[in-house]
């Protein structure tokens, strides 16, 4: 055995390239560039090729700076031993061997994920990583993406995971869920009341579909979990549409009227450019009021099929509401001044709406004749209504009291809120 023979055998590779089967040095050399991109500094890798490809080889290694260690002829075909630069890698390496645990041994769980280099939320995130995975290693120059929440303060809330999973777990299918066979005919100003108000309902959602859609793709990849909640968000908006429209119409009844001071005050929504002060007027205020309003409507239902959409409906707005508290809660614990925005946002939005009536009377005339089935006549519905308004007025104090408002700013941002709920 010659010296570059006992030399060799002394060397462990950390991996073989083996390319005995190949045609040609193209898929070689690609296997090659790829097992040393993938290896550490001063790393052996061993390459296995046949004759012919020998100066190929070497040639790739004068290019990539890696040292070819010796050739050796092992009958057949050539053994190659090549080592990686001591400079090659460094820290930006993909994870190995990091294991997912598994809830109960059976679920692989997102609330889990937070491991290895996929586990590492950056408190501010480059542009140009685009869809990269969190924890993936970018190779080359990348183009920067149009993102604009860039910072996890932007989006992030701690509860995001569990509100991920929820999501998943207590999602409903619209057409199957619903017991819509059981719908019975229900007296003409009682069915009116509940198209009007599913009417209300579904114009509503629309704004709530809309608008974390539009802020979806803004937001830093490096946030999937963001990402991924405001996903199940959208969908759940989009079967809120498809049941209040589908009860609207399910009884003979229709789609009813539509007030100006609802379009403004959603048009309102619609518009807010500020993802911060937007989660707040959307999450907190106006997801938080209708969950009060779907609660109310739920009690009163004058039959199972419209009680069943609204509970079905106020479970998914729960969860858009804890998000919203959260996202909050956390942004203002760590910037209190903000807090300044979000009077700002409630004074402009007000501000905006004066014009416009003060009330939405077909729908506060739909929630009386409800709840006045119920509870003796129509008077009483009313009583029953103007309890609910000053219950959502109380509800929304409580809830910014939870974010880390003042009370006084809370009843003033309250006393600000849009008559239209959402």
């Amino acid at each position: 055995m010659s010296a570059s023979e006992l030399f060799s055998e002394s060397i462990t590779a950390a991996t073989v390239v083996d390319g005995r089967a190949l045609d040609g040095t193209a898929g070689l050399l690609m296997l090659l560039r790829n097992a040393v991109d993938r290896a550490r500094g001063g790393d052996v890798v061993e390459v296995r090729a046949h004759p012919s490809a020998a100066e190929d080889v070497a040639a790739w290694c004068r290019l990539s700076r890696c040292e070819l260690i010796a050739s050796l002829d092992a009958g057949d075909h050539t053994r190659t031993l090549i080592r990686v630069p001591q400079t090659h890698g460094g820290a930006d390496r993909p994870d190995w061997g990091v294991r997912l645990p598994l809830r109960d041994g059976t679920h692989a769980d997102v609330r889990d994920w937070f491991t290895g280099r996929a586990g590492a939320v950056p408190a501010e995130a480059p542009a140009y990583l685009g869809f990269v995975p969190r924890g993936a290693v970018a190779q080359g120059e990348t183009p920067a993406y149009p993102f604009a929440l860039n910072r996890k303060e932007d989006v992030w809330a701690s509860s995001l995971p569990d509100l991920y999973e929820q999501a998943k777990g207590q999602q409903w299918n619209a057409t199957t869920d619903i017991p819509w066979s059981e719908l019975p005919a229900l007296r003409e100003d009682l069915e009116r009341a509940v198209c009007q108000l599913m009417t209300f309902l579904a114009e509503n959602e629309y704004a709530a579909l809309y608008i974390p859609a539009k802020f979806l793709p803004r937001i830093n990849a490096q946030y999937v979990e963001a990402v991924l909640f405001l996903g199940t968000m959208i969908a759940d908006e989009a079967r809120h549409i498809e049941a209040f429209t589908k009860r609207a119409l399910a009884n003979g009844g229709g789609l009813q009227y539509s007030a100006a001071l609802t379009e403004w005050s959603l048009y309102g929504l619609l518009v807010q450019e500020d993802y911060f002060r937007s989660s707040f007027l959307l999450h907190v205020l106006g997801e938080g009021t209708f969950l009060d309003l779907l609660e109310f409507i739920e009690q009163h239902a004058p039959d199972r099929v419209t009680a069943e959409v609204v509970r079905r409906a106020r479970l998914d707005e729960g969860r858009h509401v804890a998000y919203g508290i959260a996202h909050a809660r956390e942004r203002l614990a760590a910037e209190p001044a903000r807090a300044e925005d979000l009077v700002a946002a409630a004074e402009e939005r007000s501000a905006a709406l004066r014009a416009t009536s003060g009330d939405n009377p077909m729908v506060k005339e739909s929630l009386a004749v409800i709840a006045g089935e119920q509870l003796g006549g129509f008077a009483a519905g009313l009583r029953a209504t103007d309890d609910l308004y000053r219950g959502m007025h109380a509800h929304r104090v409580r809830r910014m009291l939870q974010i880390g408002l003042p009370p006084a700013t809370a009843e003033a941002i309250s006393d600000l809120h849009t008559p239209n709920f959402m």
